[in-house]
């Protein structure tokens, strides 16, 4: 029962990320300069708030189908997860772990991390060749 409100919880705040970067990133398009390059993927000129600071605790970069992952996290930690590919892809806990986080191509979202101590690994659902493994100490 805890798995299935950890990965509810954890959809959810995956879903609030993306429509919040997905606001920032029109909000901050709209306003530039249309002789300027566009901004690159992902990225924005809207001030952070306290939450994109707690995310920064640690980086998951998904680049050319492979996972760059932190040598470890810390239990309960916020995770950034950036798709650079332009493909979607997950990152799913292959045993237990209670997390299962869909991130579109070019998106970023945020999810937190187990908060029992461990290793995690992961797969991409859609691209199982993906693998990766996400410690938590």
């Amino acid at each position: 029962m805890k798995g299935i409100i950890m990965k509810a919880i954890n959809r959810i705040l995956a879903v609030a990320a993306a429509v919040s970067l997905v606001g920032l990133t029109g909000c901050a398009a709209q306003g530039r300069d249309p002789s300027s390059p566009p901004p690159a993927a992902g990225s924005s000129s809207a001030p952070s708030s306290n939450a994109s600071a707690q995310a920064a605790e640690a980086v998951i970069t998904i680049r050319d189908f492979a996972y760059e992952v932190p040598s470890s996290v810390k239990p309960g930690a916020m995770v950034t997860v950036t798709n650079a590919d332009s493909a979607p892809h997950t990152l799913t806990a292959k045993d237990q772990g209670g997390f299962d986080i869909e991130v579109p191509a070019g998106a970023t979202v945020i999810f937190r991390a187990p908060d029992d101590p461990g290793e995690y690994g992961v797969i991409c659902s859609f691209h199982p060749q993906m693998t990766g493994t996400l410690v938590v100490k």
